[in-house]
């Protein structure tokens, strides 16, 4: 190996590190665009601003009852995705969510919403004094669950509707209508505005989400890392990601214009909020994190008619962050899912239908990585296959390029150009040994992407000691944070280095060259698996398994079909240099 492969393995290393930031280079956020929606893609709607009338009466709102409200009567919604806490505060704000197919760390069923819930789906706007409307503390009333009582619980068992209405001290009639479904995790719901006129500063009301989501994950870094929010701004999607985000710094993000939907997630589930005929107007996104915190709110707007009555719909859904399932809504609510930037997103979202397609076949994500393992090296077999046989070439014809070295140890320029010819000749190429890794590399980021937002893997088990695919495959707990390696000790990145060295070896790294260069190849025999070693010790164990099986399926096709074949063509063209290789492996 010469200078210029050292160089290049360094290069590689580099990228591989390198690789999660190339987004923020080919897909750059412009906070500038995202912050006013053009003129020409948005609808313009006018919402007349309204002054008091001389004979108006100021309603009288009694901040002290707010949270010792009487009447104030929670349901709980069941069915057979989830369990839903549903206040008659506010005409149905929703309290506490769980998702009955899946679980957290402790084995409960995981619950989306912090215990401090309260205000999630309020209505809100302003009367002719700026004075915001506060529903979350009124008591609705809903005919249907006056026979229940505080907590009880209502099962659906078919198409289900609740109807909550009431008459706030501004005068303004509001009901709001939530139609449930016994198989889905989303419900309708209808909202419906009367005698407005006159009692509002402008014409327009919002839909709040404003409690975010509870941390669900044990990687609470991860979890807090693939927070984001999103509005679809006629066909443009805007967004807060929080990993884009500044600790600590809180930003808004407001946008004026046609707003299809509203969506906020976590790493594995997601919210929307979808009007079903009349778009939104506007929309205010609100994320902020911190290193073990995060909180995050969205709020749609809808412009009201001069009828003094208007009745708009809603598709909602807390759902988990599956791509065939948001997919099936038919209006992009797919594209909050990150699958990479454009050289990364065909891989990632190739390599998980091929995933979806085999976890079809066998019910077991370990096994199906061990397909995917054995179908990418099938396919990139007859590009790695030269390569291959061009390092174990390189390894052959070393006596040839060390009598050169000697010859014309005094000529540094012939030397070049023999070597070279020497090359040609014997049909090696000095840098082929670079293109396997250099095709791995989108397969591997591809990887990557799946296992840090495909929600099929959360938790999904292997065997033995691997019992969650998704995350590091710790088989014991050290007690104390080790640098550079955290708190579990991991089997798979020992086990996929020590793979990555006998490749290396069988490969014919280190054959060869002065002896500078012998040490320098040495040195590389040990260092790019060191490195991978550190890189890949806290990477969700599916993609370790991927790699520690692509590699001992590597060397396997080095040893037992390419370096047999080759050492069989070079000792019939170079009867005595094969003669003098063989010796060597004698002694």
């Amino acid at each position: 190996m010469d200078r210029k492969t050292i160089i290049a393995f360094v290069v590689i290393g580099i990228i591989i590190i390198l690789m999660p930031y190339y987004q923020k280079i080919f897909n750059p956020v412009d906070e500038t665009a995202v912050v006013q929606q053009e003129t020409t893609t948005a609808i313009q709607q006018e919402v007349p601003t309204q002054t008091p009338p001389p004979d108006y009466v100021r309603p009288q709102v009694s901040i002290e009852t707010r949270d010792l409200n009487v009447n104030a009567k929670d349901v709980v919604i069941v069915n057979d995705k989830f369990a839903m806490r549903l206040s008659n505060l506010g005409g149905g704000t929703i309290r506490e969510y769980e998702l009955f197919a899946y679980s957290d760390k402790d084995g409960n069923r995981v619950r989306l919403l912090l215990p401090e819930a309260d205000a999630n789906l309020n209505i809100e706007y302003t009367n002719l004094y700026q004075d915001v409307s506060n529903l979350e503390y009124i008591a609705f009333d809903c005919p249907r669950l006056e026979r229940l009582t505080d907590g009880d619980t209502l099962l659906i068992e078919g198409e289900t509707t609740l109807s909550y209405s009431a008459l706030p001290p501004d005068g303004i009639k509001i009901e709001k209508t939530f139609t449930f479904y016994p198989d889905r995790y989303d419900f309708r719901l209808d909202v419906a505005l009367a005698d407005y006129m006159q009692k509002m500063a402008g014409l327009r009301y919002s839909l709040n989400w404003k409690d975010g989501f509870a941390l669900t994950e044990e990687n609470v870094v991860d979890d807090i890392m693939y927070t984001g929010v999103f509005a679809m701004m006629g066909e443009e999607l805007v967004k807060l990601e929080s990993r884009k985000a500044k600790s600590g710094e809180g930003t808004t993000l407001n946008t004026d214009g046609q707003t299809n939907w509203l969506a906020f997630k976590s790493k594995y589930f997601t919210g929307f909020i979808a009007p079903i005929e009349s778009k939104g107007i506007r929309s205010e996104l609100m994320l902020t994190k911190d290193k073990d915190t995060r909180d995050f709110s969205a709020a749609i707007d809808m412009g009201l008619t001069k009828s003094n009555y208007q009745q708009d719909s809603y598709m909602i859904g807390l759902v988990p962050a599956e791509k065939k399932l948001l997919k099936s809504y038919g209006m992009d609510l797919d594209k909050t899912m990150n699958w990479g930037g454009p050289i990364i997103k065909p891989f990632s979202i190739g390599l998980h239908w091929l995933m979806a397609f085999l976890y079809g076949l066998i019910p077991n994500y370990g096994v199906v990585i061990l397909l995917m393992s054995l179908i990418v090296k099938l396919i990139t077999y007859p590009l790695t296959h030269k390569s291959y046989s061009s390092m174990k070439r390189m390894q052959l014809v070393q006596p040839k390029i060390k009598e050169l070295q000697e010859k014309y140890k005094n000529n540094k320029e012939v030397l070049q150009q023999k070597t070279m010819a020497l090359y040609k000749e014997e049909k090696v190429n000095p840098m082929g040994g670079c293109l396997p890794m250099l095709l791995q590399l989108p397969v591997l980021y591809g990887l990557f992407i799946i296992f840090r937002t495909a929600i099929e893997l959360r938790g999904a088990p292997f065997m033995l000691w691997m019992k969650d695919l998704s995350a590091p495959d710790a088989l014991f707990s050290f007690g104390a944070n080790i640098p550079l390696l955290g708190t579990d000790f991991n089997i798979l990145p020992i086990l996929m280095t020590v793979l990555m060295v006998v490749q290396q070896k069988l490969s014919g790294t280190g054959a060869g060259g002065t002896d500078q260069q012998a040490q320098q190849q040495k040195m590389m025999q040990w260092l790019m698996p060191a490195m991978m070693f550190f890189l890949f010790y806290k990477f969700p164990s599916g993609l370790v398994l991927y790699y520690l099986t692509f590699n001992a399926l590597t060397i396997l096709q080095q040893k037992y079909v390419i370096n047999k074949k080759v050492e069989k063509d070079f000792t019939a063209t170079h009867p005595k240099v094969g003669v003098t290789v063989k010796s060597k492996k004698k002694k």
